[in-house]
């Protein structure tokens, strides 16, 4: 910014320093009048010579001149003193960025605005006035976005048992005149959309996408032939869809307008997808494995590792260090480290087995004590982040899970031809 400066103002009279009062005027010089000086008085006259001649009279004294009056003296002449200028107010420090599960840091402040230049103060002894201090910039605080624990979370503590208190399970249907085949996908998006997200993976009519915005109770169709399956979310709150249907691939979708951005193009048939906070991609294909997709777009090769039969539900810890892999086809979940990076490290080691009567393991999502939950067809088994059960959701036959609602204590689950929804005691991750 240019800063402006303003030149000194000049003094009325003979010429003045800007910093300095101008001089006042010369004070008049007294100067007394001089009295007039009396007249003689007229000589007498001589007597006539007499006998006795009388004597002549005194002439009468001359009067005195009146006293000069004295000059009345000059008033002193005092400049007017400057205006001292206004010092300026120093910029609020910038908040801190919050801390993430991962060390994340804040995101930078912007810079503060540099202060104007003061205005010099007048003639006189008054000196310039001071420039007013630029504000500072707002420091590292960042908006609660994406998936990950660090911006959903709050700090806790959480119940040890999230099933305690857990609401009864209600249940809505498709929009009039319409009908699920196979619901899938179920998806949160807060912030300014503070909506339900969830596929129909079925072909017939399309697989679509559909939207609830509670409190309303009747969804509507979002995406009339997305081609998705399962749906997550980016940090931009963009959708995230794994696209099942030819061409294969990952697509986003915008969650206000519904319009499909640029398709990652792969060869597996993505099933489920998961986003990390770093941009990396997680997505399954039951026939082939499960495949990882860098920030760059760079689609790795499949992976499928101790003797895993079709990968199908896909999730992340807490922290983002590992990665869970459910297996429909032994009713099991692999957990697999990750490096920094997103890339999978080792072949994975078993977590999880669906308990006795229960025989999928399919769509997982996580709650913010770390439990993990996944779809079952008796319901939806919740299991500590060590792997020991705690307990089942009563909503039968579940195929995927998300957390939702203003508290995030809302679960919504996809159950075939009905959603299915009910309060928990744990707030959780959105998908």
């Amino acid at each position: 910014m240019t800063l402006l400066r303003f030149a000194p103002l000049a003094c009325l009279t003979s010429l003045c320093v800007a910093a300095l009062g101008c001089a006042g005027g010369s004070g008049g010089t007294g100067m007394g009048g001089n009295g007039a000086a009396g007249t003689s008085g007229a000589a007498g006259t001589t007597g006539a010579a007499g006998t006795s001649g009388a004597a002549g009279t005194s002439g009468a004294a001359g009067t005195s001149g009146a006293a000069g009056t004295t000059g009345a003296s000059g008033s002193v002449g005092t400049g007017t003193a400057g205006t001292t200028g206004v010092a300026g107010t120093t910029g609020s420090a910038g908040t801190t960025g919050m801390a993430g599960t991962t060390g994340a840091a804040g995101r930078g402040g912007t810079t503060g605005t540099a202060g104007t230049t003061g205005v010099a103060g007048r003639g006189g002894t008054g000196g310039g006035g001071a420039g007013t201090t630029g504000s500072a910039g707002t420091g590292g605080a960042v908006t609660p976005h994406g998936s990950a624990a660090k911006f959903i979370c709050p700090p806790g503590p959480f119940a040890s048992n999230p099933l305690t208190g857990m609401g009864s399970v209600q249940q809505i249907g498709p929009p009039n005149s319409d009908y699920f085949a196979f619901i899938e996908g179920s998806l949160w998006i807060g912030g300014s959309v503070n909506a339900l997200f969830f596929s129909d993976n079925a072909s017939s009519p399309n697989e679509r996408i559909f939207k609830l915005v509670p409190p309303a109770t009747a969804p509507t169709t979002f995406v009339a032939a997305s081609g998705s399956n399962g749906l997550a979310v980016d940090n931009n709150d963009q959708i995230v869809a794994a696209v099942q249907h030819s061409p294969y691939g990952i697509t986003r979708f915008n969650p206000m307008t519904g319009a499909a951005g640029t398709k990652i193009a792969t060869t597996g048939r993505p099933n489920d997808v998961i986003v990390r906070s770093d941009d990396n991609i997680y997505f399954t294909d039951p026939d082939s494995g499960f495949y990882r997709i860098t920030p760059g777009g760079t689609v790795g090769t499949a992976m499928k590792f101790n003797n895993s039969s079709r990968p199908n539900g896909i999730e992340l810890s807490l922290d983002e260090k590992t990665l869970y892999v459910g297996d429909v086809g032994n009713s099991t979940i692999v957990k697999y480290t990750l490096a920094d990076d997103g890339s999978v490290m080792g072949a994975g080691t078993m977590f999880a087995s669906a308990q006795s009567g229960h025989n999928t393991f399919d769509g997982m999502c996580v709650d913010c004590a770390g439990n993990v939950y996944v779809g079952t067809s008796g319901g939806v088994e919740v299991y500590s982040s060590a792997g020991t059960f705690i307990g089942t959701v009563p909503t039968g036959e579940s195929s995927n899970c998300t957390f939702g609602g203003a508290d995030r204590k809302t679960m919504y689950v996809t159950s075939r031809m009905v959603l299915k929804y009910l309060t928990l005691g744990v707030p959780g991750l959105p998908d």
